[in-house]
């Protein structure tokens, strides 16, 4: 059963997703599969590379900062307050062009991309090869090379 989840604003699991420093708030231990949500810093010209996610549905919302988002050929100006809502399996990439650190909230449905992301930030950051066959076993694809 899932239970009712109240955090502080210094509370949840510290990770890093694709080597930037985030919290993930819940999980699949905290939600039953339902919702991963999770608050991600980015550095200035800093950002992940195009992917796919063939499991899960992803959004994000850009708190602080000044990004773009490149949606299968197509990139977006993504102020502050800006909201993407991703199907699964939608070429996607998101790259902070602002002069100061970014700020997203993200979720995936359903969850259990935690382990996916605190794994995958440990891999050699220059083996892509290895990054694309570890990404492929979770349902994830990467077309490029980049942050990850």
């Amino acid at each position: 059963m899932v239970e009712t989840v109240l955090l502080q604003p210094t509370e949840g699991e510290k990770t890093k997703i694709t080597g930037f420093d985030a919290v993930y708030r819940t999980d699949i231990k905290t939600t039953g599969n339902l919702l991963d949500y999770f608050e991600l810093k980015v550095p200035s010209g800093k950002g992940a590379p195009l992917h796919i996610h063939h499991k899960n549905d992803e959004s994000l919302h850009v708190i602080e900062g000044e990004f773009t988002f490149q949606i299968g050929d197509e990139v977006h100006k993504a102020p502050k307050g800006t909201f993407l809502f991703l199907p699964r399996g939608v070429a996607h990439k998101f790259t902070n062009v602002g002069t100061t650190e970014g700020h997203l909230i993200g979720t995936f449905t359903p969850s259990g991309t935690f382990d996916f992301f605190d794994k995958l930030t440990k891999l050699a950051p220059d083996d892509f090869e290895e990054i694309q066959a570890y990404s492929k076993k979770y349902g994830h694809e990467v077309l490029e090379e980049g942050s990850y």
